[in-house]
């Protein structure tokens, strides 16, 4: 405790950080959650040498703002329905254009954009768990796929997940599927209410082969890996990126082991999924010039996804998984942990 005469010096945080009055709302805002402070001091030319200015608080920048994170999380908290998200999801969209136009660096909005896309799912997810007549009968595990698992998805893509759940025994294996079959019908259908498309190759929870019981979920992963036929290691592909979005992480983390444990018992699978990495198309020719499509609707273009961003990713993927290293889906993390390695 302070006495009212205790000069602002003594309790005050130092030094004090302060900032151009020529600066942006989200240059103040960067500036608040770089150095996790509330309030910024804007002086003359912006060094602590000239005559403060005035006094910038977060507040301030929220209410300018209106599309700060922290604003659309409180209101992703009190939504009560999945369409009232929507119009969330469209300031997120909004928020998403800000960043861009402002050119902050790429690794920023990603982590943003990450966490309001993954707050949206999780809304959804606790809204249709209210929906349910009971509570989930056993400890489950809402897994996000590709893109998303991977934290790198920035604007509407239909949807790829999953779940895992505890293992039941043979008299109540059957209404625990229906009830997680129920469940995932509800979220899939939140989630499309909130703008994401379904998965066109049904690569979602509310299908019974993506909603299984931890068991289950081993013996599939271990088909995979025993049997890598082309649509196997697609499947791995766009598996192995997952990350826990809602849920218990102990399923998870066991299920993770598992996959270390299949693929290290059958190397041979390396080959297949490092074979599946190299059918990226090259994104240059022989003379270094850029490789465009030459037919179809994007004759002429460079696609961007395909020739430069899945060869990083997947050799990521296959790199990481050859390391044993789990919890880390991003692509980005995943080359820097293999840095470190």
């Amino acid at each position: 405790d302070y006495s009212i005469l205790t000069t602002a010096e003594t309790i005050m945080t130092k030094p004090v950080i302060t900032y151009p009055k020529k600066m942006t709302v989200t240059e103040a805002q960067m500036a608040m959650m770089k150095s996790n402070i509330s309030y910024l001091c804007l002086t003359k030319d912006g060094t602590t040498n000239t005559k403060a200015v005035g006094i910038l608080s977060k507040h301030d920048v929220m209410v300018a703002l209106g599309n700060n994170p922290a604003v659309l999380i409180k209101a992703l908290k009190r939504a009560k329905k999945a369409k009232e998200i929507k119009p969330i999801r469209a300031r997120i969209m909004q928020l998403l254009q800000g960043y861009l136009d402002q050119n902050i660096p790429m690794t920023l909005i990603s982590k943003i954009i990450t966490e309001l896309n993954e707050a949206c799912t999780t809304r959804v997810i606790e809204i249709s768990l209210e929906k349910m007549s009971s509570p989930p009968p056993v400890k489950f595990a809402w897994l996000a796929l590709g893109s998303q698992g991977r934290s790198e998805q920035m604007l509407h893509t239909d949807q790829d997940n999953a779940i895992v759940y505890e293992n039941v025994s043979d008299v109540f294996k059957e209404e625990t599927r229906v009830y997680f079959l129920k469940f995932a019908a509800l979220v899939n259908k939140g989630l499309f209410e909130i703008g994401y498309d379904y998965c066109p190759a049904e690569m979602m929870a509310s299908n019974p082969k993506w909603c299984m019981s931890l068991e289950e979920w081993k013996s599939q992963v271990h088909h995979w890996i025993t049997n890598p036929g082309k649509n196997e290691v697609l499947l791995s592909f766009i598996f192995f990126d997952y990350s826990l979005t809602y849920g218990d992480a102990v399923i998870v983390d066991e299920l993770s082991e598992s996959i270390f444990e299949n693929v290290k018992a059958n190397p041979i699978f390396y080959v297949h999924l490092v074979s599946g990495a190299l059918q990226s198309p090259s994104p240059t020719g022989f003379f270094r010039q850029f490789l465009v499509e030459q037919d179809g609707a994007n004759k002429d273009h460079f696609d961007i996804k395909r020739r430069a961003l899945m060869p990083l990713t997947d050799a990521a993927r296959v790199l990481i998984l050859s390391h044993s290293v789990k919890s880390i889906s991003n692509t980005e993390e995943r080359l820097k942990k293999l840095a470190e390695l």
